[in-house]
């Protein structure tokens, strides 16, 4: 398993980084905590964006249930799987949902939530029962990191999926997530708790800890 220094400007900007990531967090009052392992005979489809609010809730809803989802991210300005999701549900709106299992397809984090944990196990989180706080503390969760995960960033794209594993409410789970996301890289997430962990079957690279996870993604994919 490779592990790398930081770059000294990832250096530089990782605590805080790291700091701003604990903070959103914290906001969410733990929202996301890796549920026991669920079994899906394929794993269920999101599109979404790491800068989106609703998508949030429905990501922690992915944790909780404990069920592995191939995500195919959606920041603004995206082209490689952005416009699919008009072409199968009939509007730009996130986050997205295809589970093959059972042929279901939604919009709303609410329906996606309530979904995943009928359908995989786990509760839903209590910030989902708050009602209008629950939005509104996501949001404040978008603004802590400062909207990470919302632009596109240019890159290449793998001719595989990356395998990641990290909890939602894990601080550096969320930003490798954010990287993967700005670069539009597809990857198979399974919600583990622990440090979190890239393999790319592409290179045949296993790498762990948020920082050298966000270095090997910029130093291979990135254009």
């Amino acid at each position: 398993m490779q592990s790398r220094e930081p770059t000294p400007v990832d250096a530089i900007f990782y605590p805080i980084n790291l700091a701003t990531s604990f903070v959103a967090s914290v906001l969410r009052f733990g929202a996301g905590a890796p549920g026991a392992p669920a079994i899906a005979a394929t794993p269920p489809v999101l599109y979404e964006f790491e800068g989106c609010p609703f998508c949030r809730i429905a990501r922690e809803a992915v944790s909780e249930a404990g069920v592995a989802v191939l995500v195919r991210p959606c920041p603004k300005g995206g082209k490689r799987f952005r416009p699919a999701v008009v072409e199968l549900g009939g509007k730009a709106q996130f986050p997205y949902l295809i589970d093959p299992n059972t042929d279901e397809k939604m919009y709303e984090s609410a329906n996606i939530s309530r979904y995943l944990i009928k359908t995989y196990g786990g509760a839903r989180p209590f910030m989902q029962w708050t009602g209008p706080i629950d939005l509104l503390s996501s949001q404040f969760g978008v603004l802590a990191r400062l909207m990470a995960g919302t632009i596109t960033i240019k890159s290449r794209a793998p001719e595989k999926p990356l395998e990641f594993t990290g909890a939602e409410r894990d601080p550096r789970a969320r930003l490798v997530k954010e990287r993967l996301c700005s670069m539009e890289i597809e990857y198979l997430w399974r919600p583990i708790s622990g440090v979190p962990t890239l393999s790319d079957p592409n290179t045949g690279a296993s790498i762990s800890g948020a920082a050298e996870i966000r270095r090997y993604l910029k130093e291979n994919y990135r254009t």
